[in-house]
């Protein structure tokens, strides 16, 4: 057997679907920056045959060198009963509704089928009230879903989104189980790296402060919170250099003049002041200062 004809083979089985974050983008004309697809009929054993690339040491993502396309192989979530723990599988019965069961919030739980969608969680309803719900209790089990919930809401808080109150409460809950301890710093400094390129990036420090997360990530930065909350902060005539107002207007004020990632992030390190080294290295930032 050739190899033209094992791809061919192989891919006939396989149904391709833009998702998630693609199908977010377009319904709410933001710019597509790549495409997101749920791939289903197909285990990793297929893809690689099929000449596709794994995305790191994930075993179930895909990549497209040329077009920085993602691809995702459906999965069925589960929790192991021995560890508690939440694992994933992956097999040629698994639908696409089983793997968008697996996001994060129901806005990024939806896919396309031609013109139409497909939104089993009822994702377009959230978009058009502006809310950021979380599509399943399992929710609570991934720690990255934290920065997930705070990106999105730097991306969409110039439109007026705002989270669930139930899902601020699996926040909350998820933060005083001590999750956040377990969230890479690699996944935070991406996270931080995605809010700066967002409408409002200051939103992203807000969503983390509300739900605590903040004050196990960065106490320094989660204090300019709490001393203007709890004091200067009900007196609108107060000001003081580094505070609060000053770091985060400087930083959206930032985001709205330019696009360059870099220069949002050096305004954000001159706001910080003394603070900026403790908090960026809180983050993982330390390789841009």
């Amino acid at each position: 057997m050739t190899a033209s004809s094992t791809f061919n083979r192989v891919v006939s089985r396989m149904q391709f679907y833009p998702a998630g974050e693609t199908i977010t983008r377009r319904l709410f004309g933001l710019p597509q920056q790549r495409t997101e697809w749920i791939i289903t009929g197909a285990e990793a054993g297929d893809m690689i045959a099929a000449g596709f690339q794994r995305h790191q040491a994930d075993e179930t993502r895909f990549v497209d060198a040329e077009s920085g396309d993602m691809y995702q192989l459906a999965r069925r979530q589960y929790v192991d009963v021995e560890s508690g723990r939440l694992s994933y599988q992956c097999d040629h019965g698994v639908t696409l509704e089983n793997e968008l069961a697996t996001r994060a919030l129901t806005i990024l739980a939806m896919a396309g089928d031609g013109e139409d969608i497909i939104d089993p969680f009822d994702g377009q309803d959230d978009l058009t009230d502006g809310v950021l719900r979380h599509v399943t209790p399992q929710f609570v089990r991934v720690p990255q879903n934290l920065l997930t919930v705070a990106v999105w809401a730097a991306r969409l808080a110039a439109w007026g989104f705002s989270t669930a109150h139930e899902t601020h409460a699996l926040m909350k809950k998820m933060v005083a189980s001590g999750v956040v301890e377990n969230i890479p710093q690699t996944a935070l400094s991406e996270a931080v790296i995605q809010a700066m390129a967002s409408p409002r990036p200051s939103e992203l420090f807000r969503v983390l402060h509300r739900c605590h997360a903040l004050r196990v990530i960065s106490k320094e930065l989660d204090g300019l919170f709490e001393d203007y909350n709890n004091g200067p902060g009900r007196n609108k005539q107060y000001h003081a250099e580094n505070s609060l107002p000053d770091v985060m207007q400087s930083l959206d004020q930032a985001a709205a003049r330019t696009d360059n990632i870099s220069s949002v992030m050096k305004v954000f390190y001159q706001a910080l002041g003394d603070r900026a080294d403790r908090v960026f290295g809180c983050f993982g930032l330390d390789a841009l200062t």
